[in-house]
């Protein structure tokens, strides 16, 4: 018994192709009607096809045309549904497997010591199997270039990742396979973002992701294009998806949420390890942070004219293209409109250049409506910061929030520029096979 191997694979009448015995158990285990109804839709279609012989050996009679007909007829009707059948079946099963392959990928975690001098050093090499039931798993392969561009928002939700649980693990299509690890500085992140929490993971031994990874893809797929998967507590795929990053911020509202009650007593991010220069630009962001939350709250609006400055976002603007409504800030900072007594907390930075910044920080507001998202109270916001140049006033480039709270996943997003703030609710949810997972 101990040496029975439950992923040996098997052969599958249905889907004509060998599959993971335990992939097959998992499958059943879940779908017990879609096996039953496959073979009802195989009987009846032998039955139907068969029926001028069935009539004649059980009645007696030689069965009429028009009976013959509507017999054969049905029986392909029955055919029909019966491969209608299978290739759910071959879909869920291929999902299946494909979530069961990844659980042999191996990676480190970075210490919880912020004063170790080791991130990753002295770490156990756990297989994302180990990980089952403990973290959350964002994995995303691509060029170093493009990795490095789809990154920046990983490292400005570094600590929401950390919140809801998630370990992030990179693979660079262009790695040293032979090095037995992924260097995350080639790819943009300090040290500094490592130490403030283990959301990301050192991927070992890149060869078995890529292989992973481009068992996802079809042959015909961009080499250069990026892939990404996601899988939840038990291992199973919450999305998935090749040629464009993940937009993160609605992945953590719907599937990434926090594990644990946040409140306003969270603290800013600890600046401690950082560049002292890189402290004082981050202490000129939070101040004017601080200066748009005092500015919404009360009504300012010539405040939040200066804090804004003139940019227009190419995230606001793609929903008013598509005839989405704006709605100015006069109109949102008026008297009920407004999130008037709203609180912030958990504050933190991330300077991507000299020239643009990231912070984010969880919202609390007392009324629901106007302003707010009328989905949920507790909100994950985040501001995007740029300027002229160094030593220039940053300015507020973009705004987005989303309601983000343990049990509730978000109905809606709220993205704001210069001219307003655009809303953006979610429609109902379709069971599909999309993705590279599905």
């Amino acid at each position: 018994m101990a040496n029975f191997d439950l992923s040996k694979p098997t052969f599958d009448l249905f889907s004509l192709r060998t599959v993971r015995n335990d992939a097959l158990l998992q499958y059943s285990s879940l779908n017990q009607s879609e096996p039953l109804r496959i073979n009802l839709y195989l009987i009846l279609a032998v039955s139907l096809f068969s029926f001028p012989t069935l009539s004649e050996a059980v009645i007696g009679e030689e069965a009429q045309l028009p009976s013959v007909v509507l017999s054969t007829l049905a029986g392909f009707g029955s055919v029909g549904l019966f491969l209608k059948e299978c290739g759910n079946r071959a879909k869920q099963l291929n999902r299946i497997e494909k979530e069961m392959n990844a659980e042999f990928l191996k990676v480190k975690l970075s210490t919880k010591n912020k004063f170790d001098g080791a991130i990753y050093g002295n770490q156990p090499t756990v297989s994302l199997k180990d990980l089952r039931g403990k973290r959350r798993v964002l994995a995303i392969c691509g060029p170093t270039d493009a990795l490095k561009d789809a990154l920046v928002q990983f490292r400005a939700f570094r600590r929401r990742l950390v919140q809801s649980g998630a370990l992030i693990a990179v693979v660079p299509t262009d790695v040293d396979v032979a090095s037995g690890a992924v260097d995350w500085k080639k790819l943009g992140i300090k040290d500094s973002e490592i130490r403030s929490g283990q959301w990301f993971g050192q991927v070992q031994n890149p060869a078995d992701w890529l292989d992973y990874f481009q068992g996802l893809v079809n042959e015909d797929s961009p080499k250069d294009s990026l892939i990404w998967f996601g899988l939840n507590y038990n291992g199973r795929s919450f999305a998935s998806a090749s040629g464009e990053a993940p937009r993160l911020l609605e992945i953590l509202g719907q599937n990434l949420r926090p594990i644990d009650l946040l409140d306003e007593s969270d603290e800013a991010e600890s600046t401690l390890g950082f560049n002292p220069t890189d402290v004082e630009e981050i202490n000129d962001i939070l101040g004017k942070q601080e200066a748009f939350y005092n500015a919404l709250t009360v009504g300012d609006l010539e405040g939040m004219r200066q804090i804004c400055g003139g940019n227009k976002a190419k995230e606001v603007s793609e929903i008013i293209d598509v005839g989405g409504r704006i709605d100015s800030w006069e109109s949102c900072l008026a008297e009920g409109a407004r999130p008037a007594g709203m609180k912030t907390s958990g504050f933190d930075v991330l300077l991507k250049s000299s020239s643009e910044a990231y912070s984010t920080c969880i919202e609390f507001p007392e009324n629901v409506g106007g302003y707010n998202d009328p989905t949920g109270a507790t909100l994950l916001a985040m501001q995007r910061w740029t300027r002229d140049g160094e030593g220039k006033d940053w300015n507020l480039d973009f705004h987005q929030t989303i309601p983000w709270s343990i049990d509730t996943r978000a109905g809606g997003t709220l993205r704001c520029d210069c001219r307003g703030c655009v809303a953006l609710t979610r429609g109902p949810e379709k069971r599909t096979f999309g993705g590279v997972i599905g």
